[in-house]
Protein backbone atom coordinates (compact mmCIF):
# COMPACT_ATOMS: atom_id res chain seq x y z
CA UNK A 1 0.00 0.00 0.00
CA UNK A 2 2.82 2.37 0.91
CA UNK A 3 4.67 1.70 -2.36
CA UNK A 4 1.52 2.14 -4.42
CA UNK A 5 0.72 5.44 -2.72
CA UNK A 6 4.28 6.68 -3.26
CA UNK A 7 4.21 5.68 -6.91
CA UNK A 8 0.88 7.42 -7.40
CA UNK A 9 1.95 10.78 -5.96
CA UNK A 10 5.26 10.65 -7.83
CA UNK A 11 3.84 9.71 -11.26
CA UNK A 12 0.35 11.20 -11.39
CA UNK A 13 -0.20 14.95 -11.24
CA UNK A 14 -2.54 16.09 -8.48
CA UNK A 15 -4.70 17.80 -11.10
CA UNK A 16 -5.61 14.32 -12.43
CA UNK A 17 -6.80 13.02 -9.07
CA UNK A 18 -10.37 11.81 -8.77
CA UNK A 19 -12.36 11.28 -5.58
CA UNK A 20 -11.40 7.61 -5.31
CA UNK A 21 -7.69 8.38 -5.70
CA UNK A 22 -7.92 11.07 -3.03
CA UNK A 23 -9.76 8.78 -0.64
CA UNK A 24 -7.25 5.98 -1.22
CA UNK A 25 -4.32 8.30 -0.56
CA UNK A 26 -5.88 9.74 2.58
CA UNK A 27 -6.55 6.20 3.80
CA UNK A 28 -2.92 5.22 3.12
CA UNK A 29 -1.66 8.33 4.93
CA UNK A 30 -3.92 7.55 7.88
CA UNK A 31 -2.58 3.98 8.03
CA UNK A 32 1.00 5.33 7.95
CA UNK A 33 0.39 7.29 11.15
CA UNK A 34 3.20 5.63 13.11
CA UNK A 35 5.93 6.63 10.66
CA UNK A 36 4.33 9.67 8.98
CA UNK A 37 6.46 9.10 5.90
CA UNK A 38 3.66 9.43 3.34
CA UNK A 39 2.50 12.79 4.63
CA UNK A 40 6.10 14.02 4.66
CA UNK A 41 6.69 12.78 1.11
CA UNK A 42 3.42 14.38 0.03
CA UNK A 43 4.67 17.56 1.67
CA UNK A 44 7.52 17.66 -0.87
CA UNK A 45 4.96 17.85 -3.69
CA UNK A 46 3.09 21.11 -3.20
CA UNK A 47 0.12 20.30 -5.46
CA UNK A 48 -0.51 16.95 -3.78
CA UNK A 49 0.00 18.35 -0.30
CA UNK A 50 -2.37 21.25 -0.92
CA UNK A 51 -5.07 19.00 -2.37
CA UNK A 52 -4.84 16.27 0.27
CA UNK A 53 -4.51 18.69 3.16
CA UNK A 54 -7.77 20.39 2.15
CA UNK A 55 -9.57 17.11 1.48
CA UNK A 56 -8.42 15.58 4.78
CA UNK A 57 -10.61 18.06 6.64
CA UNK A 58 -13.75 16.50 5.13
CA UNK A 59 -12.51 12.93 5.38
CA UNK A 60 -13.34 10.40 8.08
CA UNK A 61 -9.62 9.68 8.55
CA UNK A 62 -8.63 11.31 11.83
CA UNK A 63 -5.12 9.90 11.56
CA UNK A 64 -4.68 11.73 8.27
CA UNK A 65 -6.09 14.98 9.68
CA UNK A 66 -3.67 15.25 12.56
CA UNK A 67 -0.73 14.45 10.29
CA UNK A 68 -1.67 17.27 7.94
CA UNK A 69 -2.22 19.63 10.90
CA UNK A 70 1.26 18.74 12.15
CA UNK A 71 2.94 18.95 8.72
CA UNK A 72 1.31 22.27 7.84
CA UNK A 73 3.95 24.21 9.82
CA UNK A 74 6.52 23.09 7.25
CA UNK A 75 4.56 24.98 4.59
CA UNK A 76 4.43 28.29 6.44
CA UNK A 77 5.34 30.26 3.30
CA UNK A 78 2.05 29.33 1.63
CA UNK A 79 -0.46 31.88 2.95
CA UNK A 80 -3.44 30.23 1.27
CA UNK A 81 -2.66 26.88 2.92
CA UNK A 82 -1.88 28.52 6.25
CA UNK A 83 -5.49 29.60 6.60
CA UNK A 84 -6.41 25.92 6.90
CA UNK A 85 -4.73 25.79 10.30
CA UNK A 86 -7.80 27.46 11.79
CA UNK A 87 -10.01 24.68 10.39
CA UNK A 88 -7.73 22.07 11.96
CA UNK A 89 -7.97 23.90 15.30
CA UNK A 90 -11.71 23.21 15.36
CA UNK A 91 -12.08 19.65 14.04
CA UNK A 92 -13.47 18.32 17.29
CA UNK A 93 -10.66 15.78 17.56
CA UNK A 94 -8.36 16.41 20.53
CA UNK A 95 -5.14 15.19 18.94
CA UNK A 96 -5.73 16.97 15.62
CA UNK A 97 -6.46 20.21 17.43
CA UNK A 98 -3.36 19.78 19.59
CA UNK A 99 -1.13 19.23 16.54
CA UNK A 100 -2.74 22.26 14.89
CA UNK A 101 -1.95 24.39 17.94
CA UNK A 102 1.68 23.32 17.72
CA UNK A 103 1.78 24.29 14.02
CA UNK A 104 0.07 27.60 14.73
CA UNK A 105 3.07 28.62 16.84
CA UNK A 106 5.14 28.53 13.62
CA UNK A 107 2.53 29.74 11.14
CA UNK A 108 0.93 32.56 13.14
CA UNK A 109 2.91 33.15 16.36
CA UNK A 110 0.84 36.24 17.14
CA UNK A 111 -2.33 34.11 17.14
CA UNK A 112 -0.73 31.17 18.92
CA UNK A 113 -0.72 32.81 22.35
CA UNK A 114 -4.44 33.57 22.10
CA UNK A 115 -5.27 30.01 21.07
CA UNK A 116 -2.97 28.47 23.69
CA UNK A 117 -4.77 30.39 26.43
CA UNK A 118 -8.11 29.39 24.89
CA UNK A 119 -7.09 25.72 24.83
CA UNK A 120 -5.97 25.90 28.46
CA UNK A 121 -9.20 27.51 29.67
CA UNK A 122 -11.88 26.13 27.38
CA UNK A 123 -12.95 23.29 29.66
CA UNK A 124 -13.82 21.15 26.64
CA UNK A 125 -12.57 17.95 28.27
CA UNK A 126 -13.38 16.61 31.70
CA UNK A 127 -11.05 17.76 34.45
CA UNK A 128 -8.72 14.91 35.27
CA UNK A 129 -8.88 13.44 31.75
CA UNK A 130 -5.79 12.83 29.69
CA UNK A 131 -7.31 15.05 26.98
CA UNK A 132 -7.49 18.01 29.36
CA UNK A 133 -3.95 17.39 30.61
CA UNK A 134 -2.44 17.02 27.13
CA UNK A 135 -4.22 20.14 25.84
CA UNK A 136 -2.67 22.07 28.71
CA UNK A 137 0.77 20.55 28.06
CA UNK A 138 0.66 21.69 24.44
CA UNK A 139 -0.60 25.12 25.50
CA UNK A 140 2.43 25.46 27.80
CA UNK A 141 4.85 24.48 25.05
CA UNK A 142 3.26 26.90 22.59
CA UNK A 143 3.36 29.73 25.12
CA UNK A 144 7.04 28.96 25.68
CA UNK A 145 7.78 28.74 21.96
CA UNK A 146 6.22 32.13 21.20
CA UNK A 147 7.75 33.71 24.31
CA UNK A 148 4.32 34.72 25.60
CA UNK A 149 4.12 37.33 28.33
CA UNK A 150 1.65 35.15 30.23
CA UNK A 151 3.90 32.05 30.27
CA UNK A 152 4.89 32.42 33.91
CA UNK A 153 1.24 32.51 34.98
CA UNK A 154 0.51 29.25 33.17
CA UNK A 155 3.69 27.62 34.44
CA UNK A 156 2.53 28.41 38.00
CA UNK A 157 -0.93 27.01 37.24
CA UNK A 158 0.71 23.85 35.88
CA UNK A 159 2.91 23.51 38.94
CA UNK A 160 -0.14 23.83 41.19
CA UNK A 161 -2.23 21.34 39.20
CA UNK A 162 -2.94 17.70 40.01
CA UNK A 163 -1.59 16.60 36.62
CA UNK A 164 1.67 14.66 36.87
CA UNK A 165 2.81 15.10 33.25
CA UNK A 166 1.76 18.74 33.14
CA UNK A 167 3.95 19.40 36.20
CA UNK A 168 6.85 17.53 34.56
CA UNK A 169 6.54 19.61 31.40
CA UNK A 170 6.38 22.84 33.41
CA UNK A 171 9.58 21.83 35.22
CA UNK A 172 11.30 21.07 31.90
CA UNK A 173 10.29 24.46 30.49
CA UNK A 174 11.55 26.21 33.64
CA UNK A 175 14.87 24.34 33.27
CA UNK A 176 15.16 25.45 29.64
CA UNK A 177 14.39 29.02 30.61
CA UNK A 178 16.97 28.94 33.40
CA UNK A 179 19.60 27.37 31.14
CA UNK A 180 19.05 30.08 28.54
CA UNK A 181 19.16 32.82 31.16
CA UNK A 182 15.53 33.80 30.77
CA UNK A 183 14.82 33.35 34.49
CA UNK A 184 17.00 33.42 37.55
CA UNK A 185 16.70 31.40 40.71
CA UNK A 186 16.78 33.04 44.13
CA UNK A 187 20.39 31.85 44.57
CA UNK A 188 21.33 33.84 41.46
CA UNK A 189 20.07 36.99 43.13
CA UNK A 190 22.53 36.81 46.06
Amino acid sequence: MFSSAMELIQKVPASSADDQMIDDLLYAIARDNECEILVQETGKLNDWFSLLCRKSLQSPYTNAKWQFAKELKNHSSNDELNELIFDFLSTGDEYTERMALESLAVIEPAQAEKYAVLFWNRGKYAEGSYEDEYQKIMALHVLYKVNAACLDKYLRLAEESNYHYLKMNAAEIREKMQASGVIRTSSDLR
